[in-house]
């Protein structure tokens, strides 16, 4: 029966992809009840497994306990398969005719190099759904080209529109955020194509280039120069035509509050708020425009303000007069946030060799959802029998006799074993 909490339920997806944002699109699949089958080279796995060693003494299996890993391929199964050996790929052929979605991330030209081109996957099942999401797409002068989150992100545009206008530099943001947003749109490609093919019984290639997907957040950007002829500044923490607009000074140790005013009315407020402080009476400060025009001096006497005060005492006094602001969260205060603990947003996570941590539950849950992380990431070909056997049909002896022949694997190969590696200092 279809858990009535997980939409996806009942459709089987071959996940192929590495890293973060194929990885971080096929979690989203499994968490909504997609039944994702992890598939890994014994000698080409997702780098992610071991690209950090674990910040405490890594377990025998290391390679297994990777928190990265876990974020990502949490409610997934795991299918150790060479797909570039001719034994492989017609196992996988077999697996594709089960399957409803096929979802990778290699380079353009990685799928059609092992024989699985498009064509190759629609001879198994001619309603296939495929995602491919290479940095810049499959077709253009770019196509060849590796993209990385950062590569992304300096491609799209964002990079250029964040920064400091006393500087000058462009930065990028501190999470790759290219990864993310592709992530997002292919989960969201995979619905809509499960959608269109129940309507019409046909499956559809979707070529997504993760440069346009970040790009389509920038949308006020291009419009301000299609419109105007003007590139962004770098403004920071500022605004427009906003003032004050900025992250303010609290008592403690690095802490912050952001403000926004955008009316005079919201002015108005914030003066209440002050305590009517003499200085926000000046004529510099009489209107939106004046305030604006003023603002690093406004910055100035707003922060020796809110420099006297917690932040969570002077949120809740802004909230109360309606006026936008915001505590600057560290991450153990969002953690211990008793408003996201009422809705049980973060959840445990079990794995014999790890113990228990929290992570993030729904990005988005509906009616009648319970918890969403029901398995940890799997171990390296942990599902080889329950796939090999129990959904295509091997028989013991085969699928021995693929394993003896390295084409399935219960460990990466090449990957020493806990006691083999040197020690490692810890990482906290």
């Amino acid at each position: 029966m279809p858990d009535p909490g997980r939409p996806l339920s009942g459709v089987r997806v071959a996940d192929l992809t590495m890293i973060w944002a194929g990885p971080y699109a096929a979690k989203i699949l499994a968490d909504q009840g997609a039944e994702v089958i992890k598939i890994e080279s014994p000698s080409a796995w997702d780098n992610i497994r071991t690209l950090l060693p674990p910040p405490t003494a890594p377990g025998e299996h290391w390679w297994n306990t990777n928190f990265y890993f876990h974020e990502y391929s949490r409610n997934k199964k795991s299918l150790s398969l060479d797909l570039a050996a001719p034994q492989g790929k017609e196992i996988f052929a077999r697996l594709v005719a089960q399957c409803d979605v096929v979802i990778e991330n290699y380079r353009t030209d990685v799928m059609d190099n092992l024989g699985l081109s498009y064509e190759w996957l629609r001879a198994q099942r001619d309603d296939i759904i495929v995602v491919g999401m290479a940095g810049f797409g499959k077709t253009g002068p770019e196509r060849n080209a590796v993209g990385y989150g950062p590569i992304i992100e300096m491609m799209s545009g964002l990079t250029s529109t964040s920064g400091y206008g006393d500087d000058g530099m462009p930065y990028k943001s501190g999470i790759s955020y290219g990864d993310p947003i592709a992530g997002v749109a292919a989960a969201a490609a995979v619905a809509t194509a499960l959608i269109h093919r129940r309507r019409s019984g046909r499956g559809q290639y979707i070529d997504l280039a993760q440069r346009e997907a970040m790009s389509t957040m920038l949308g006020e950007f291009y419009m301000d120069w299609s419109m105007n002829r003007r590139l962004p500044e770098h403004q920071g923490n500022g605004h427009d035509w906003m003032a004050p607009h900025n992250i303010y000074p609290c008592a403690g140790e690095e802490e912050w509050i952001a403000i926004c005013v955008r009316s005079d009315a919201e002015w108005e407020a914030l003066k209440r708020v002050m305590g009517a402080p003499d200085w926000a009476e000046h004529d510099d400060f009489s209107d939106q425009i004046l305030r604006w025009e003023h603002r690093e001096q406004l910055d100035q006497a707003v922060a020796e303000w809110t420099a006297a005060h917690s932040k969570t005492e002077l949120f809740a006094a802004l909230r109360d007069e309606r006026i936008p602001s915001s505590p600057v969260w560290k991450t153990l205060e969002v953690i211990r946030d008793p408003h996201l603990a009422a809705r049980r947003y973060y959840e445990p996570l079990r794995h014999p060799e790890v113990g228990i941590w929290m992570v993030h539950g729904w990005l988005w849950r509906t009616a009648g959802a319970g918890p969403c992380v029901l398995a940890p990431a799997p171990d390296f070909g942990q599902h080889n029998e329950e796939i090999l056997g129990g959904l295509l049909g091997l028989s013991s002896a085969e699928q021995a006799a693929l394993q003896t022949a390295g084409i399935t694997a219960t460990q990466p190969s090449g990957v020493p074993l806990s006691s083999e590696m040197p020690p490692q200092p810890s990482l906290i």
